[in-house]
């Protein structure tokens, strides 16, 4: 349980989002666990199966930006000074 440290306004403010928070938790409890739902994979998903996919050059088409036959993304970079070496 998390130790929630607010201020009386907030109370105010959060105590039915807070509510609705513990109502599903107690749902929850009632869902089928893994031990009541034991059934080999297959018997619950279907196959990897390869299929037909969009053609590259539909989908670079509508990507924001690419280079040659490769879609390009943002640099993702951690915080300042995670992970650099110099």
């Amino acid at each position: 349980m998390a130790r929630l440290r607010l201020t009386p306004e907030e109370e105010t403010r959060f105590v039915a989002q807070l509510g609705r928070v513990v109502d599903y938790i107690d749902q929850l409890r009632d869902y089928p666990t893994a031990e009541a739902t034991a059934q080999p994979v297959a018997d619950r998903e279907a196959a990897d199966q390869a299929a037909p996919c969009l053609p590259r050059e539909d989908f670079l088409r509508n990507a924001p930006e690419a280079m040659g036959a490769f879609l390009l993304v943002p640099a993702v970079k951690g915080a300042e000074g995670e992970g650099d070496d110099g």
